[in-house]
C-alpha cells in the first residue's frame, strides 16, 4: 500500500535556527538582526501584515541603530518576481531579509534570501501554514498554479511569533493552519503502511510518530482555541495550537527530509490549483488541503473516519468538497483530477487496485 518515497534533500533541516513565541516579540526584531551580525534589513511584507507591524518593527530596528528598507510584496511566490526583488538596488544594499506576513510572503522571503545569499528572519502574522519554519519555498506562476517546491539547503535563521498579533488573526486563518498540520499524520502514514520497519527511513518514522502527537493535541485544543480567538483571548489553547502549527509542524516536515511526506491530500491541493485555479483561488491552502484529507482518509482505507472528519469540517463551517468550492461536479472534472493525481508522486508505485481506491475516494469531493 505504501507509495514510494524519495529523499529530496539529504540533510535533516529540523525546524529553524531560533524560534521565539511570546507577547511583544516584534520588539526583539532589532536584537535578532544584530545577533546575526547584520545592520541593514530588507523587510519584505504583505500589505495587511505591514499595516499592523511596520511601526513596531521600525521602532525595534531604530532602537538597535538600524533602518530597514520596507518592500510591499503582492501576488504569489513567483520565482521571476523574487529574482527581480534581489536585483533591486535597495535590496543589494541590505545584508538580511525579514519576511512579514502569511505563507506566500514567508516563502518569497526565504527564496529572496537564498537567491541573494542572505540570512532570513520570518515574522508570521498568521498560523495558516508552517511556512515560517519550513526550509523550503512553494512556487507558483502569476495566476496561482503551482510550479513546484524549492528545498533550501539551510534553515530559517530566526522565527519571531508575536502573540499580540497571532491572537487577533481571523479564525479562518487559524483553522486553515490546523488542518494543514493535521495532514502530516495521514499523509506520512500513506508513506509507511505496508512497509517492513527496515525499509522505513528513520527520519520519516520519527516524523510520523511526532505527527500522531501533533494530530491528537490539535484536535483536543482546536474548538476551545477557536472560541477563544473569537473572543480575542490569548489563552493557552491558542498559544499551544500556534506553536504546534508553526514550530512542530515545520520540524515534522524537516525530519522527513522532503521524502514525499506530503501525499494524496497535498497533491489534491496542488492538482486543484493547477486544474481549477479560478474557483479554488478564493480558498486558503489549508482549506483545500482539508478537502484533500477526506480523500486521503478514504484512500488509506478509513472510510468511516473520512465521513466523521468531513462531518467535523462541516460543523466548523468549512467547505467539504471541491464542488462546494465552485468546481463543477462533473465526471469530466473528476477524471481530470484523477489523471493528474495518478501522474503525481503521491501515487508512485501504486497498483491498479489502489487506483480504483483513489477514484472511489475522489467521489467524496467532486
Amino acid at each position: 500500500m505504501a507509495t514510494k518515497s524519495r529523499v529530496v534533500e539529504s540533510s535533516f533541516r529540523i525546524g529553524c535556527g531560533r524560534y521565539i513565541q511570546e507577547n511583544g516579540a516584534l520588539s526583539r526584531t532589532g536584537d535578532e538582526v544584530a545577533r546575526l551580525r547584520c545592520k541593514k534589513p530588507f523587510v519584505l511584507g504583505g500589505t495587511t501584515a505591514l499595516s499592523i507591524t511596520r511601526e513596531k518593527v521600525a521602532k525595534s530596528l531604530a532602537d538597535s541603530g538600524m533602518e530597514g528598507v520596507f518592500y510591499e510584496f503582492k501576488g504569489f511566490c513567483v520565482p521571476d518576481h523574487c529574482q527581480a526583488v534581489t536585483e533591486r538596488e535597495d535590496f543589494r544594499a541590505c545584508d538580511i531579509v525579514i519576511g512579514i506576513g502569511g505563507g506566500v510572503v514567508m516563502d518569497a522571503a526565504k527564496l529572496c534570501a537564498v537567491l541573494g545569499g542572505l540570512p532570513v528572519i520570518c515574522i508570521p502574522t498568521s498560523s495558516a501554514t508552517c511556512a515560517a519554519c519550513a526550509p523550503l519555498s512553494v512556487t507558483y506562476n502569476e495566476i496561482g498554479q503551482p510550479l513546484g517546491t524549492k528545498h533550501h539547503t539551510r534553515e530559517v535563521n530566526c522565527v519571531l511569533v508575536d502573540m499580540d498579533v497571532l491572537s487577533t488573526q481571523p479564525p479562518r486563518l487559524f483553522k486553515s493552519g490546523v488542518y494543514d498540520s493535521l495532514a502530516k499524520r495521514m499523509e506520512t502514514r500513506q508513506r509507511i503502511i505496508g512497509k517492513d520497519e527496515n525499509e522505513i527511513d528513520i527520519g520519516l518514522r520519527s516524523s510520523y510518530e511526532l505527527s500522531i502527537f501533533l494530530y491528537d493535541r490539535l484536535l483536543n485544543d482546536f474548538d476551545k482555541a477557536c472560541a477563544d480567538l473569537e473572543k480575542g483571548i490569548c489563552s493557552k489553547a491558542v498559544y499551544d495550537c500556534v506553536w504546534l502549527t508553526l514550530c512542530l509542524t515545520g520540524a515534522v516536515s524537516g525530519m522527513a527530509r522532503g521524502s514525499n511526506q506530503t501525499a494524496v491530500a497535498h497533491k489534491i491541493y496542488e492538482s486543484s490549483r493547477a486544474l481549477f485555479p479560478e474557483p479554488v483561488r478564493r480558498y486558503l491552502h489549508g482549506e483545500v488541503v482539508a478537502v484533500g484529507l477526506i480523500v486521503q482518509l478514504a484512500y488509506n482505507g478509513s472510510m468511516e473516519e473520512a465521513e466523521r472528519f468531513r462531518d467535523d469540517m462541516k460543523r466548523r463551517g468549512m467547505a467539504v468538497s471541491l464542488t462546494e468550492m465552485g468546481v463543477e461536479g462533473s465526471d469530466a472534472n473528476r477524471t481530470l483530477l484523477y489523471e493528474k493525481m495518478l501522474a503525481s508522486s503521491a501515487m508512485a508505485g501504486t497498483t491498479e487496485e489502489e487506483h480504483q481506491q483513489l477514484m472511489t475516494a475522489l467521489r467524496m469531493i467532486i
